[in-house]
């Protein structure tokens, strides 16, 4: 901008120049001179004004060249604007973009955290349902031994008072140890009555141990 500044002072200058020179016959005719020194003075002037002319139109022409350089300046002055609009603009976009990226990733962090909480909780339950499953398991396979056990003691109690109460019937050993013995001495209507009693009770446990394994088998 200063050089353009320069160079149209410059050509000011010559301008003023070459007016002051176009003055020059004027005032060459007005004071009597000799006319060689005339002649002489006329040449150099007229080189002068010459050369001042070319530097004119080299200065014209570098102001003119100038003032173009000075419009694409302000074209790419211009253009380097609107870039740097369209660069703000596109960089206010892209972080729009990121910061919608990032509120996206901090929401699928938030759900994952939740999924695996859920999911931590879930096996948690799951492993403690196990557990106590197991240990009904347990519990029922211990109580299942138990009653084959109870039964197996029912059926040979059974057996046992089966076999005593046919030696009663038979009057056998029992009966003679009822007469031996006189604590043990009954009426023989009592002691049908308890006999009948406990072979009713001992059927009925037999009944329900056999129930019990059929339900057990189907």
């Amino acid at each position: 901008m200063q050089v353009i500044v320069r160079k149209m002072a410059k050509l000011g200058l010559v301008h003023a120049l070459l007016a002051g020179f176009a003055l020059l016959p004027a005032v060459s005719q007005a004071v009597p001179r000799d006319a060689n020194a005339n002649n002489g003075a006329v040449l150099k002037l007229q080189a002068m004004v010459k050369s001042l002319t070319a530097e004119r139109d080299a200065a014209k022409a570098e102001a003119a060249a100038a003032a173009a350089e000075l419009e694409q300046l302000k074209k790419d002055k211009e253009a380097a604007l609107a870039a740097k609009d369209s660069l703000s603009s596109e960089l206010a976009a892209q972080k729009s973009s990121a910061d919608a990226v990032r509120n996206r990733l901090g929401s699928t962090e938030s759900r994952l955290n939740d999924v695996s909480d859920k999911y931590a909780k879930t096996s948690s339950a799951k492993a403690e349902l196990e557990t106590e499953l197991a240990a009904l398991r347990a519990k029922q396979q211990g109580t299942e031994q138990q009653l084959q056990t109870c039964g197996q003691h029912n059926v040979k109690l059974y057996q046992s008072a089966q076999e005593l109460l046919e030696r009663y019937r038979n009057k056998g050993t029992f009966s003679g140890l009822l007469q031996d013995e006189p604590l043990l001495q009954f009426q023989s209507v009592d002691m049908q009555n308890i006999v009948q009693e406990y072979q009713d009770q001992l059927a009925a446990g037999r009944y329900g141990q056999e129930s019990s394994n059929s339900a057990e088998t189907h």
